[in-house]
This record gives C-alpha cells, structure tokens and sequence, in this order.
C-alpha cells in the first residue's frame, strides 16, 4: 500500500491549502508534548473546518476510537464511521492509522500523511493532517484533518482509458531537507504502458524513470523537476529505442499538487511524415505548385493536431456519457460563478438532483438501458437550463446538480419543479421499442452571506437526502421549514 509520513515542511507538501492553515493554528497554539489545548482548539477549528475532521479518544488496549467524523469524509468514504474504531478499516489503512497516532501521541508534535485508499471506490489518495490535542481532564486526543487528493476511478476510466495518449500521474518524494529524490507513479493508463514498450505491465507504485524508461533520459529529467519545483508547464520532445525501433515523443508536462501530470503522444508517424515532407519540400523548391500543396498538407497537419488537443480537452472537463462537466470541471467553474455574483451582489442557488430507484433500472433492463436513462435524462436538463448562464454536471453515477447563477431561492424552487413536470409528462427512451417512465428526488438551496461552494452543495444535499427518506419523487429545500410535495 502506497503512504508518506511527514513531520517536516508539512506546509509545501500539502495539497489542500486547508493543511497549511491548520497547522499553522497547531504551531501557534501547541504547548511541548501535551499538543493544543483540546476544548480551545475544537471550539477554534470546528465551525470552520469540521466537515473534514475526525476525532480519535485512545482506547485502552492500543485502539482508537472516532468521537467524531466530518460529514465531506462521510460523502467519500460512503458511510459514517462514528464510535466505531480504527481496527475495523482494512487492515493495511488500520495499522498504518493507528501507528500515525501512536507517534503523533508520543511526539506531540503534528504529522502529515499520504496513504492509498483500500476501500473506497472513488478515491485513490487521501491526505491527513493529524495533531494530538490534551484535554485538561489530562485526556489525550487526536484531531485529522482528512481530504483526498482528486485521482477519481469514474475520471480514470473516462479520460484515461480513453485518450489517444499515454497520461501518467507522478507524485514527489523528498528528502528532509525538502529536495525531490525520486518520483513514484501514482496513476497510469494503458496507453502510455504500451509507448513505454510494456504494454502488458502496470508500473503504478514504481519509480518514474524506472516505469518510464524515456524518463531515464538526463536532459528529459531535469526538465521534469525543472517543471515541478518551478510550478511552470512544458512540452518535451524526445525519442527512445524500443524493440528495436525508435519511438519518437511529444511529453506535456504539467504540475499537480507536489506531482506532475504527463501527457504523452507517440509521434513517430508524424516525425517521419514531417521528415518526408521536409525531403521532398526541398527536391521540389522551385515548383511552386508542389510548394502550396506542401503547404496545405502542413496546415491540415496542424489544424488535426489543434483538434487533438480540443479534444483532449474536452475529455478532461466533460462526463462521456452525457457530455455535461464532470465533477472537477463544474467545481471550477461553480467557485468562478460564485465569485462573480459576491462581486456583483447578485443571488446564486443550486440544484442537486438524483434519479430515484435506478438501480432496478439496471438490474431489470440491464447497465446499456441504465445509460441510456442518464443521457437522456442529461438532455432534458440542458434544454431546460439557460445555456449563457447555468451550470450542469453530472456529480456521478444517477446524482447530477445545476448552479443558477442570478437565482434565489423561489427562482430555484420553480426550475426544480419544472424538472419534475417534465419527467412526469414524458417517458425516457431506453430504445426504440422501450421508454421508461422515471421520477427524481431534488434538494434545492440557496446561497447564504459568504457560504463556501462545499457549504451550499453540504446543504443542497441534506435536502435531498430528506426528499429520499420521506418518500422519493419530491423536492425539499434546504430551509427545513419549507418542503415541496411532488
């Protein structure tokens, strides 16, 4: 199992700017051995930061128990672990836990960890940020900020194994002085095992340049760290034998967290296209016929490589089944939407909706009817959505959301019911000869003061778990003294 512990430049190694803060509140109020001052701590960092902590008392025979566990890790890990212990999770994660918190308890001073997730579907990576805390009973405690870092399986298997290119995710180890001493391959596609000459081998958890054997090349790695340690994007073109022959590549090198992702493109073909015209551009000069057609033939070269990359990057922002943003794009694009209506004091509400009993779509029409119910379901909330303003993502499996820039909370309230207006007036179609009539649970909310993006979907959501507990095929708002019958 993939796992960092850190006691040192804690915040340069985080990826969650929250670590940095939290840490330094530690620093500031940490007293030797005995760690912060638990009641004062809590009571400081709860209402800021409290969806992402657990809480952990020390049991009497070397256990840990969580006295508290933040509703953001119920969201990813899939369920709450509240009074249970640390020795239920999967044994590998268990152990490596509880000797983080030994250590934190022994040390008193503040660890920072990386390990990989055992038993979670969405999550590869989770990051914690643990701090022992006395209370003045003289009680230990242990506070753990926990995130994960977002290596999502549904983004894998959309865009990794679906690019045209090899994309690899590389993850920095550093000495104690900080320097980069090697790199460990946290993620990689088919595609890119098979331009290293390997295609039969899965180099995840292996050192880069071992993996990747055209990362060994001294000039492509220094430009790989030069990428890294200065935060700055690059484009790499190299060759390397294989079998024999020798594979020419186009690396895109971008920073991620205290990593680098790696888009790769063989370009053999193209380099030696290139060559060929370059030869024949130059036997040909003073035909100036042959001259233009040269031309045109490097101008649709380039306008094919351009729609390459649009591609790609429509890959990487989009859901492939329903063409709507993914999770990560319309976080982005969400956080935008929210600081321009705060500059312009205007209103922004969010819809979170979730197809009700879709698993028994699956299980009696099989996953291509199930699929075939989510993009059409998808359609039906673009052409109700205001293309020039609203945003609509697909959240995962049957659950999407739409942020209503300019809305308050009744403008919501009345896209909410027209959505469920249109689902009652029309059957889905699953093919030509079978439609499905489908119903939808909705949590709608609207932005309070200065509410976080995280805080207004936290709400939108508890909504919509009260619209599924009391009977599915509703809307409830987030105000729990107002609900909607369907």
């Amino acid at each position: 199992m993939y796992q960092e512990v850190h006691t040192d430049n804690i915040a340069a190694r985080a990826h969650a700017p929250e670590v940095a803060e939290l840490f330094q509140r530690f620093r500031l109020g940490a007293n030797g051995a005995a760690g912060v001052p638990y009641e004062a701590f809590c009571q400081e960092i709860m209402p800021g930061f409290g969806a992402d902590l657990m809480v952990l008392a020390p049991t009497d025979d070397g256990d840990y128990a969580f006295i508290h566990y933040g509703q953001e890790i119920v969201r990813y890990v899939g369920a709450s672990r509240l009074k249970e212990r640390v020795s239920a999770m999967a044994p590998q994660v268990a152990r490596f836990t509880i000797a983080c918190c030994d250590r934190a308890l022994s040390e008193g001073g503040a660890i920072y960890t990386v390990h990989r997730s055992l038993s979670t579907v969405r999550v590869s990576l989770w990051e914690r940020l643990i701090m022992p805390a006395t209370a003045a009973d003289g009680r230990r405690f242990l506070i753990a900020f926990s995130r994960p870092l977002q290596f999502h399986e549904e983004l894998l298997k959309a865009v990794l194994e679906t690019s045209p290119s090899g994309i690899v995710a590389l993850r920095a180890i550093r000495s104690e002085a900080g320097n980069v001493e090697r790199t460990v391959i946290l993620t990689a596609n088919r595609r890119a095992a098979v331009i290293a000459g390997r295609p039969d081998h899965d180099p995840v958890d292996e050192d880069a340049r071992t993996g990747l054997p055209f990362l060994a090349e001294p000039t492509v790695w220094r430009r790989c760290l030069s990428a890294l340690e200065l935060r700055r994007p690059d484009m790499i073109e190299t060759s390397f034998s294989s079998g024999g022959q020798t594979v020419w590549l186009r690396i895109a090198v971008a920073p991620l967290g205290d990593g680098l992702v790696l888009t790769i493109t063989d370009v053999s073909d193209l380099t030696v296209a290139n060559q060929t015209l370059k030869s024949r551009a130059a036997t040909l000069a003073l035909e100036i016929g042959r001259e233009r057609a040269t031309r045109r033939a490097l101008s649709q070269e380039i306008g094919q490589r351009e729609e390459r990359e649009q591609q790609l990057r429509r890959l990487a922002e989009t859901d492939p089944l329903t063409a709507l943003l993914n999770r990560r794009s319309f976080t982005e694009k969400a956080n935008a939407a929210i600081s321009a209506c705060e500059a312009s004091g205007t209103a922004i509400a969010l819809i979170v909706v979730d197809l009700d009993h879709f698993k028994s779509v699956n299980d009696s029409h099989g996953h291509p009817a199930g699929d075939a119910v989510i993009r059409a379901f998808a359609d039906l909330l673009l052409g109700l959505a205001r293309t020039d303003l609203d945003l609509v993502g697909r959240f995962g499996g049957e659950e999407f959301a739409i942020l209503l820039p300019g809305a308050d909370l009744e403008m919501a309230l009345r896209t909410a019911l027209l959505i469920q207006d249109e689902l009652a007036a029309r059957r889905l179609p699953v093919s030509e000869a079978l439609a499905l009539q489908v119903s939808a649970s909705l949590g709608v909310a609207a932005r309070l003061g200065s509410e976080t993006l995280p805080a207004l979907v936290e709400r939108a959501d508890r909504a919509l778990y009260r619209a599924k507990n009391e009977g599915r095929g509703c809307i409830r708002l987030a105000d729990p003294d107002i609900s909607v019958a369907a």
